[in-house]
């Protein structure tokens, strides 16, 4: 029960917030909290603490309603002038961000021609049109971030530069960053990179961000853990060749991930990602120091963390679609992967098939844990996703760090034939087995609206069995009688 105890504090809270825009039941929700707390305290129960948790996630979620005048004005908007709110991000067309504004005391989804830059805190000038977003479904999301509707802007000025600090500071890294790309590359090479190393898939077009979803690999355009692992190990490596030690390393690593946060667009995957791996940094030292034992460390407790961080400062994460499927995939791996590491299947494999068969269990298993939450969202599920992933997730390592070697050769004040290898050698075959695989036949096969809640049921049922087992397994068997001597 000690293992499962901040995994089911996570689950709780976020079933509680869920239930919470539901139900709406405000402070008396918080008076539930309050009173299984104290039985919880009282008769050290962990099931009264999770109860505490949904409780408290129950009365977490406020539901602002805009006063009615609001209806009428916010359509008629053809100029504002606001705050930005949060780092830009770019786009094929245009550039979108958060808007504050100063009239009206709410804010909107601004999207803004790519000229002239903006930044996080700056203060601007919008003339264009007021916009309700569709579908339903984003609208309702958009809202529960306190974001009320569209600006399209088809003039931007800058009336006054935000203050320095650091998001400012990486937002304007993360633009310099692009920019690098856009001068030693094609369009087509530079998009990619920009998405799969920054975050910027919106520059990518419509049509090969929707064969990214049907091949089932669109998580490598959303920043998540696989980004920072992938970043990280590469860091360690090099940090490793210079006889750094891992202490050490750590130190160097985890400020330079938080960094990458912040240029990443401090999106929930990153921000889960980046508290795992301080967790870990922070496991490392109290472990060289002998003050903790190595088999202590828990990942899945680490991810619990991180969820009920989430979950606390950003509520309406709960409902998030990306959220779910971040941490979905990665318990599917921690959860599950156990199951192959020890197995007598991988043992008896050469060393040379070890790595293939890691890469596919891992695969396997982030692919059950997100699979209901796509289907839910998509109306479909890739039956090639696991060849995709096989494929292409080991290709995206050497992309990511080919957009690193190539940002840092244009900086240099030499010609280098940076195009030419990104197009043959990198970008050109990847988009190719992109789309050759959302092209086969039955690539995309369509689930009913129920798929999400069958496969809750089904997860609930296994898992129910599995503990069943394992109790019965454990239980001691009966002592054999031994014949007394005459």
């Amino acid at each position: 029960m000690g293992r499962a105890l901040l995994p089911g504090l996570g689950a709780s809270l976020g079933f509680g917030i869920a239930f919470g825009y539901l139900l709406t039941p405000g402070p008396l929700a918080l008076a539930a909290a309050g009173a299984a707390l104290l039985v919880a305290a009282g008769r050290r129960s962990v099931v009264a603490l999770w109860a505490a948790a949904f409780a408290l996630g129950l009365g977490l979620p406020v539901q602002e309603t805009l006063p009615s005048h609001y209806d009428f004005q916010l359509p008629n908007l053809y100029e504002v002038t606001g705050r930005v709110l949060d780092v830009p991000e770019p786009r094929a067309k245009n550039t979108s961000f958060t808007l504050f504004l100063d009239t009206l005391a709410v804010n909107l989804l601004a999207y803004v021609p790519q000229e002239p830059r903006v930044g996080p805190g700056d203060r601007v000038k919008l003339v264009g049109r007021w916009g309700l977003p569709q579908p339903e479904a984003w609208r309702e999301s958009l809202a529960r971030r306190g974001t009320y509707g569209l600006f399209w802007a088809d003039e931007v000025e800058v009336l006054a530069g935000g203050r320095p600090g650091l998001v400012r500071w990486a937002s304007r890294a993360r633009q310099d960053l692009l920019s690098h790309l856009d001068k030693a590359l094609a369009p087509r090479e530079a998009s990619l990179f920009a998405g799969l190393l920054l975050g910027a898939r919106g520059r990518l077009p419509d049509d090969e961000q929707e064969a990214f979803r049907i091949a089932g690999v669109a998580h490598v355009l959303a920043l998540s853990g696989l980004h920072v692992g992938i970043l990280a190990a590469g860091g360690w490596w090099l940090l490793g060749l210079a006889r750094i030690r891992p202490a050490w390393r750590y130190l160097i690593l985890v400020p330079s991930v938080g960094f990458y946060v912040l240029v990443g667009g401090a999106r929930v995957s990153l921000i889960r990602a980046a508290i795992m791996f301080a967790i870990l940094g922070l496991f490392w030292l109290l472990w060289e120091r002998g003050w903790v034992l190595r088999k202590w460390l828990d990942p899945l407790q680490g991810l619990a963390l991180a969820a009920i961080v989430v979950l606390a400062v950003w509520p309406w994460s709960a409902l998030e679609s990306g959220f779910q499927m971040s941490f979905l995939a990665t318990a599917g791996i921690l959860v599950l992967l156990r199951s192959w590491t020890g197995s007598e299947l991988r043992a008896r494999l050469p060393g040379w098939a070890r790595r293939p068969a890691d890469i596919l269990a891992v695969t396997l298993c982030a692919q059950a844990g997100a699979v209901p939450i796509i289907g839910t969202v998509f109306g479909y599920v890739s039956p090639y996703g696991v060849l995709a992933n096989v494929l292409l997730v080991p290709w995206t390592g050497l992309l990511l760090w080919g957009g690193v070697l190539f940002i840092v050769l244009a900086a240099l004040p030499v010609s280098l034939p940076l195009g030419f290898v990104a197009e043959v050698v990198l970008v050109g075959p990847y988009l190719t087995v992109v789309r050759w695989l959302s092209s086969l036949p039955g690539a995309s096969l369509p689930v009913g609206p129920g798929f999400g809640a069958w496969c809750l049921f089904a997860s609930l049922g296994i898992l129910l069995l599995r503990t069943v087992l394992e109790e019965t397994n454990s239980r001691p068997g009966p002592v054999p009688h031994r014949a007394s001597r005459a």
